[in-house]
């Protein structure tokens, strides 16, 4: 008996299916959920870090400011109430008072403006509304400085903070920003110093300081962090040494690039170095064939050096002109998401080359090493300063204009100066060579040379798959934690059931779960858009209107419409048009054609098919176009076929390729060519983890294959199937897939067996002379759908009917529901270093003694203004802060409101129809446009307090964090009254010691206390004297288990809700990602017998209805 295991991964789940290959019956059946990595969740952490830091070093560098004004002699000011934009555009003309001139300095060491490259771009360069607001500043201050054209803005517009759009006299719209370069502001402070120093005032050593602390800047490759504050994402480390001291690296290169994934102590190479850009750009020619034939060594030397000189690439041109060839036939190029082919076409090297001829200097002057180190220096540095002093160390020699050029290139191009490689230039030296002699990718030569060998011998080490070397040389994030997931059920297979006789995987074809949605999307807006415009052509051109019962009578007809449309109403094989009339309602007459037949391509997509007469696609038999219409003897030949081919525009470039494959087909390389190009992923990370699970395999010494496939084939399977893919209905789908692609293999191994009764694969040979039986598509079927009715019954019944709701009288069962076996494993997120609230930041008042949050109304925002409104109709005016601080204003701004009440926004409407802008109250009415009114929202609750870091008092409350995120959520039972109590757990309740999180005892206490658990000044220890026990803890996605008035519940836990009503906790369906019905919040007062449902990797369960407490004291998860 024999196994094949199948692994469906996505971006956000593993289907995981075993399969006897022998009886063909489901084994087991897995869906693994998780959260997808998604590099958006990591930028949100990112942002959050940096406004952190941000805000940590404007701090300090006022404490220096404050600690210099003082060493100079003079005294801090209290906090004042001056219009900062007044005195900075006086201190430009005239003497400032000693307090004026401390708040102004202050000021400035709060706001130094932007330094990084790409920010700030010239208005022709710049894109979108911000680079366009900071282009504009840009051209502004050439004549004026910053605080000269913030003022005026302010007279102009009545405000200057933030981004806004104004329109001009001709009707024009123009974003304003007040973002201001770095160098713009220093403009600033020199001719204030120099007006100031004029007058007497500031000396030169406490201006010479005081610029030394505005331009204060940390260096790139140190990081963030300190010896007082060390961070893993810096330099100052929270590792130690064997004598325990803390680890302090050099620099943080290797964090930033990271490794090789050949030489594991080279550095990664910059994807815009010259070694780079010539070892990806061999890649692409070496996986392409031109007009039926690969490139030569003397061939790619020729393209390449007209790609490194041409004004303008295009890559497929300047092939052609290499090759001798007008319109060359390109076969097995690289293709983007509209089927385009794709290429590199050193995109960096003739930017620098373009870039140098402007200023006189030839590119081809520099060495190799020379050109892969500017590359390098351009990507790891987003600063101009940072550019200029890595130049300074001298392993380039360029002059100050050169640098100066380079840099104004890496500002205007940022995307191309961000990627890289995952090998070293070492080893990509190695391998240009070969590249150039012989027509192989990289992964063959690597594999030649033997860098795969020492992995080899480390997995032979490993009594199972060593996913800690496989994940660590995966970059994309999502990728990564898929991989994981897939590899630890891979091992749980292999301990079940041993070695399989094949492993089959396919992998996600999206980055992440969002560009899945949008896919989906988009297939399903572009399938109705296409039929729509389809129907609307029938009935405007034809008079005929199809109606949905048509189109279900006739299954195919919607294809078969598509296609007629695409092909312009014409049979591409006869050349005659087909008659709307013939195609609707004499079906017989015509067929759908596989260009390519599907026994050698395998590509049953639409851009393999084409609607043809019947006997046209009879006569063409099991050859390609191009080889039936060569031996037709008519008017309408080849050549007239190749003309309509190339003249219809609505073909992509994947269609006309099969319409125009001219090799011969019967060949066995170039059969072995399509299985290899549509059966097999041969994306970089499909070949990557294909390698590492064949090492392992070939390291135990077993006959395991592994194949990762690109999913054709199993779409076909599904679609001869009949089954239904419904992913909102249930989760099980992902396991079905899994299963599919089990039986797809089963059936290619089966047509590969049916094949070898006509040829000899080893051998390359044909046993019998009628080559054409052995690719008649009968055979095909027969290997793929032959058992197509037992494979459905069996993933039918083993996907059975989940029910989102699992509910049961007495004992929990499963066989009371047809549930089918797919079981489930949901990923459980246990760690404590998450978001603390959901990181909007709001100030707050204090009225009647009681703290309020303060949230703002955006009056021109018609979300915003029907907040206003509800505030308006529930009488709570007077909440607004400016119904008591600004009456005036408020009066107003009531008037407007009750004149225009009948607009949708009665404020724009007031603007629209006076042409005046709503300004604050002032005697000449001219006041501040007032923007957004500020509201008393609600109470302040649970909140982060960080009024501290805004220069107030620790725990004023003046700056909060509101909303905090639950992490977990602890069950007690109280035996005096026999019933449960549920406490939160909140992030923000942690506290990171020493390079751990801690939730210490007092701090838990404190929980236990608000939550009514304990009294005041009662400890942990008096748990037991109150009848409380601990039973279990709770986290995202954990099973939890219970039974309420007889009957057994067992469901996803989400969360505790509503913290004020005790015991109400929120949950979601194991089977699906939420309920089919609303449902209410679950309260667990009542209930008996709350368990917990432990799952592992390959979904078993083993219920506990105990558990130790944890992460309490000294119990903490690392960072």
């Amino acid at each position: 008996m024999g196994y094949i295991f199948g692994l469906d991964i996505g971006v956000a789940s593993v289907g995981v299916a075993v399969i006897n290959n022998q009886t063909l019956e489901i084994e087991e059946v897995v869906s693994d959920l998780f959260e997808s990595a998604d590099a958006s969740k990591n930028v949100e952490r990112r942002s959050a870090r940096q406004s952190r830091r941000l805000h940590r070093r404007r701090k300090n560098r006022v404490s220096d400011f404050n600690r210099l004004w003082i060493k100079s002699g003079y005294d801090i000011p209290e906090d004042n109430d001056e219009n900062i934009l007044l005195l900075r555009n006086e201190g430009i003309k005239k003497a400032l008072s000693e307090k004026e001139l401390y708040y102004v300095l202050r000021y400035m060491l709060q706001h130094r403006g932007i330094s990084y490259l790409e920010d700030a771009l010239g208005e022709e360069e710049a894109k979108g509304s911000y680079q366009k607001g900071i282009a504009l500043n840009q051209k502004e201050s050439e004549n004026l400085l910053p605080c000269e054209i913030q003022q005026e803005r302010m007279r102009n517009y009545g405000q200057y903070r933030g981004q806004y759009e104004i329109t001009e006299e001709d009707g024009s719209k123009v974003t304003l920003s007040n973002i201001f370069t770095t160098s713009s502001y220093i403009k600033e402070l020199n001719k204030f110093f120099e007006v100031q120093q004029e007058h007497g005032l500031l000396k030169e050593e406490f201006i010479n300081q005081y610029m030394e602390i505005f331009r204060r800047k940390r260096k790139y490759y140190e990081g963030p962090g300190n010896e007082s504050s060390r961070t893993d994402y810096g330099k100052y480390t929270t590792k130690k040494n064997g004598d325990g001291k803390y680890i302090t690296e050099k620099n943080i290169f290797e964090k930033l690039i990271g490794k090789c994934s050949v030489y594991k102590n080279e550095f990664r190479a910059a994807g815009a170095s010259y070694t780079a850009q010539e070892f990806n750009i061999l890649n692409d020619l070496n996986n392409i064939t031109v007009d039926g034939n690969k490139l030569s060594k003397e061939q790619k030397l020729s393209i390449i050096e007209n790609i490194k000189s041409a004004n303008r690439v295009s890559v497929e041109k300047i092939i052609g002109d290499c090759i001798g060839s007008k319109k060359p036939f390109i076969e097995g190029a690289r293709i983007d998401k509209n089927g385009k082919h794709i290429y590199h076409s050193f995109e960096q090297y003739n930017k620098m080359r373009k870039t140098f001829e402007l200023i006189g200097f030839d590119i081809a002057e520099l060495s190799v090493d020379e050109l892969d180190e500017i590359g390098r220096i351009l990507t790891i540095n987003t600063e101009k300063e940072g550019i200029e002093e890595a130049f300074k160390e001298g392993k380039v020699s360029l002059t100050e204009e050169q640098i100066n050029a380079l840099i104004d290139l890496r500002r205007k191009n940022s995307l191309a100066f961000n990627k890289w490689q995952s090998l070293s230039v070492k080893a990509m030296r190695e391998l240009i060579p070969d590249l150039y002699e012989r027509s192989v990718n990289q992964m063959v030569l690597l594999t030649e040379k033997g860098i795969f060998k020492e992995k080899e011998n480390e997995f032979a080490k490993s009594v199972y798959i060593p996913k800690e070397i496989i994940i660590s040389e995966i970059y994309n994030p999502v990728v990564k934690r898929s991989v994981s997931v897939a590899l630890d059920a891979l091992n749980a297979l292999i301990k079940k059931y041993g070695y399989p006789d094949d492993v089959v995987v396919e992998m996600p074809r999206d980055k992440n779960e969002d560009e899945q949605k949008d896919r989906i999307k988009r297939f399903q807006k572009n399938r109705e858009n296409e039929l729509k415009e389809i129907k609307n052509k029938l009935k405007q051109e034809y008079n005929i209107e199809l109606t949905d019962e048509y189109f279900r009578k006739h299954k195919g007809l919607e294809l078969q419409l598509k296609l007629w449309v695409e092909q312009e109403e014409k049979c591409p094989y006869s050349g005659k048009y087909i008659n709307i009339n013939d195609l609707l309602y004499h079906h017989d007459m015509f067929e759908v054609d596989h260009i390519i037949p599907l026994s050698i391509s395998y590509d049953d997509g639409r851009n393999n098919k084409v609607l043809v007469y019947r006997e046209e696609n009879q006569s063409k038999r099991n050859n390609t176009p191009m080889v039936y219409l060569a031996n037709v003897n008519r008017d309408y030949d080849v050549h007239e076929f190749m003309d309509y081919v190339l003249k219809n525009k609505k073909f992509t470039p994947k269609k006309k390729s099969n319409l125009l494959y001219s090799e011969d087909i019967t060949k066995i390389d170039v059969v072995k060519g399509f299985i290899n190009r549509n059966l097999n992923d041969t994306r970089y990370a499909s070949r990557s983890i294909l390698n590492a699970i064949q090492l392992y395999f070939s390291s135990r010494d077993c006959n395991t294959t592994v194949r990762v496939i690109n999913g054709t084939v199993t779409h076909q399977l599904r679609n001869r199937l009949k089954l239904e893919k419904d992913r909102d209905k249930s989760y099980s789908h992902h396991a079905i897939d899994a299963a599919i692609i089990c039986y797809t293999q089963l059936g290619l191994l089966k047509f590969k067996e049916i094949q070898s009764r006509f040829i000899d694969f080893d051998n390359e040979v044909y046993k019998e002379a009628d080559i054409q039986s052995c690719y008649d598509e009968k055979y095909y079927d027969e290997a793929l759908f032959s058992q197509v009715l037992k494979i459905r019954n069996n993933l039918k019944n083993a996907e059975g009917d989940p029910q989102t709701t699992v509910v049961s009288r007495g004992i929990y069962a499963e066989s009371e529901k047809n549930n089918g076996i797919v079981k489930y494993h949901h990923r459980v997120d246990k760690k404590a270093n998450r978001g603390l609230s959901n990181a909007t930041i709001y100030g707050t008042r204090n009225i009647n003694n009681k703290i309020y949050k303060i949230v703002s109304y955006d009056i021109r925002d018609n979300k915003d203004v029907d907040s206003i409104r509800k505030i308006i109709a529930g009488g709570k005016q007077e909440y607004f802060l400016m119904y008591k601080n600004d009456p005036k204003t408020f009066e107003t701004l009531m008037s407007i409101y009750e004149q225009f009440n009948d607009e949708k926004n009665p404020f724009v409407a007031f603007e629209q129809e006076t042409g005046e802008k709503i300004r604050k109250y002032s005697k000449k009415h001219n006041g501040p446009v007032i923007k957004k009114i500020k509201y008393a929202d609600s109470e302040v609750g649970s909140c982060i307090d960080i009024s501290a870091n805004y220069g107030y008092n620790k725990d004023d409350k003046k700056v909060i964090m509101d909303t905090l995120k639950p992490y977990r959520a602890d069950l007690y039972y109280n035996r005096r009254n026999n019933n449960y109590r549920i406490i939160g757990v909140k992030y923000a309740d942690f506290k990171f010691v020493k390079g751990r999180y801690i939730l210490d005892e007092a701090s838990y206490e404190d929980i236990l206390v608000k939550e009514e658990i304990l009294k005041s000044g009662m400890k942990i220890t008096d748990l037991e004297s109150e009848g409380y026990e601990f039973r279990l803890s709770f986290y995202k996605n954990d099973i939890i288990q219970y039974e309420k008035d007889g009957d057994v519940y067992k469901e996803r836990f989400l969360s505790r809700t509503m913290p004020k009503q005790k015991n109400y906790i929120e949950t979601k369906p194991i089977v699906a990602a939420k309920y089919l019905k609303p449902q209410n919040l679950i309260g667990l007062t009542k209930a008996d017998n709350i368990g917990k449902i432990y799952t592992d990797i390959l979904g078993n369960e083993k219920i506990v209805y105990k558990e130790r407490l944890g992460k309490v004291k000294s119990k903490c998860e690392k960072n």
